[in-house]
């Protein structure tokens, strides 16, 4: 059996590179993780790689050889091309990251959500068994968005820091993802995947602090001023998205639910694990 992991570069296909390699004498199977350019991968030893772009999938058969189960990243284009030559080279299933900005009030029509809706409609129209994940907010935003703040300034400016969200570590969604590609028992339409609890974005940041071992000063950002720090590689219309749904959290707990102990066997890991995994991206 080979599985492909699409976008392997990335914080969660790499991962589960990882997980799926180290199972591998005892799973039986083979791993692939591509990349548009696959001089950039860095993969555990064991695995293969390959060259592959999912918007013009050009020798795209090299890379689905023998593959029976496929982890999808998603991305902007259209995944139409390549998802049937996928169908015909006799995948069995298709793991699709997604978001709840897909369907969620005042995301699923936005950039953000239209963008993944796109994605699960390509995968839904192309016949292929498949399995949508929603993660909630990734623990790794935290490095995203506040570790260069908290290096050098000891302090994060945040729009809405009284919003509530769900960390969900990016260990959980990887290993999730490994049983539905190598075990077929809860490969239903979707999974909705959460961490354990709901905590307000300012939280978060108090357990950053803690974990650091110094106090972290949270900078309340009106939304113009959060516009005007916007990293070059966030679009505008995405960060004001964005900065309109998390107005939405404000007062208003995150989803919790037990999917993953459902499909892994051990409770949804807490942030701070996650942060102490990577205290060095914030000193």
């Amino acid at each position: 059996m080979t599985i492909l992991v699409t976008g392997a570069r990335g914080d969660i296909g790499g991962r589960l590179v990882s997980l799926l390699t180290e199972g591998l004498t005892e799973g039986g199977h083979r791993v692939r993780g591509s990349a548009r350019d696959a001089t950039t991968l860095r993969l555990p030893e064991g695995a293969e790689t390959a060259e592959l772009d999912l918007i013009d999938p050009h020798g795209a058969e090299h890379a689905l050889r023998d593959v029976e189960t496929m982890f999808l990243y998603p991305t902007r284009g259209d995944l139409g091309p390549f998802l049937r030559i996928a169908h015909g080279t006799g995948v069995r299933h298709v793991v699709l990251l997604s978001s709840p900005a897909a369907y969620d009030a005042g995301e699923y029509d936005r950039p953000i959500g239209l963008v993944h809706r796109e994605a699960e409609r390509a995968v839904e129209e192309s016949g292929l068994p498949y399995t949508v994940l929603y993660p909630s907010w990734l623990a790794s935003n935290a490095r995203r968005d506040w570790a260069g703040q908290i290096r050098s300034l000891g302090r994060v400016g945040i729009a809405h820091p009284d919003a509530w969200v769900n960390p969900i570590h990016i260990d959980d969604v990887a290993e999730v993802a490994a049983r539905l590609l190598t075990d077929d028992r809860h490969r239903g339409r979707m999974q909705v995947l959460t961490g354990p609890r709901s905590m307000r974005l300012r939280d978060v940041v108090t357990v950053l602090g803690d974990v650091l071992g110094r106090s972290v000063t949270v900078d309340e950002l009106t939304v113009e001023q959060a516009l005007e720090q916007r990293e070059p590689w966030m679009p505008e219309p995405f960060l004001r998205g964005l900065l309109e749904v998390t107005a939405m959290a404000v007062g208003v707990p995150a989803l919790v639910t037990n999917a993953v102990e459902r499909i892994t066997g051990h409770p949804a890991r807490e942030f701070a694990e996650w942060a102490q995994s990577h205290r060095a991206d914030f000193q």
